[in-house]
């Protein structure tokens, strides 16, 4: 189980680091160069709101209202936020200045409220399909 959250997890880092957190959130000469001067639909697409990835993201930012501190370890965690050469937890942990323990008690916090907001919108998607 935790095995297939991790996978989630680390597949929402990796649309964050492709630039789809925010579907158009692009400034107009970045979309001007992307699109090499012509405005229309022919750019790169936005995410799908519906995706679980969007939904990670939606979930986090709800956490980091609340605990700013957990949304901030969790992206560090799974890559959404780097931290050159800090591949163990330990080393995670001091580039944003916590203790192990902290670290490990903000990412259970934030892994569980992800999971349960996902699971709470998974159950919910089910209910009006019924």
């Amino acid at each position: 189980m935790n095995a297939q959250w991790d996978a989630v997890f680390e597949q929402w880092a990796r649309w964050v680091h492709h630039g789809r957190m925010l579907p158009g959130g692009q400034s107009v000469l970045g979309k001007l160069i992307e699109c090499q001067g012509v405005f229309g639909t022919r750019g790169r697409p936005g995410a799908p709101v519906d995706c679980m990835e969007a939904a990670v993201e939606a979930s986090l930012a709800k956490l980091a209202k609340s605990n700013q501190q957990a949304a901030t370890v969790f992206r560090h965690e799974y890559g959404a936020l780097s931290s050159p050469g800090a591949d163990t937890q330990l080393k995670r942990a001091h580039a944003i200045s916590v203790s192990l323990p902290t670290y490990k008690r903000r990412l259970k916090l934030a892994r569980e409220h992800v999971i349960t907001e996902l699971n709470s919108a998974t159950s919910g998607d089910q209910k009006r399909k019924v």
